[in-house]
């Protein structure tokens, strides 16, 4: 298996997309709308960020499921 990517959270530009890694961090793996819920984003500006993310590569979808986790480690 190969080590996650390591990245500088004070890089992320986005704070939403800044506050969802964070919160990853923390809960591990979680569903979609848990994350927006919990964060109290707008629900266009979770999804966007979400989207951005995973495009990004940082977060991934568990095992082709609705959980969405970390795909690198946060320095």
């Amino acid at each position: 298996m190969n080590p996650k990517k390591k990245i500088d959270i004070q890089k992320v530009k986005d704070p939403s997309e800044k506050e969802i890694l964070k919160y990853l961090n923390r809960q591990g793996k979680c569903i979609y709308g848990e994350i927006i819920r919990n964060l109290k984003l707008p629900t266009t500006k979770g999804q966007e960020a979400i989207s951005s993310l995973l495009n990004k590569g940082l977060i991934k979808h568990e095992d082709k499921s609705t959980f969405i986790e970390l795909n690198v480690e946060i320095g």
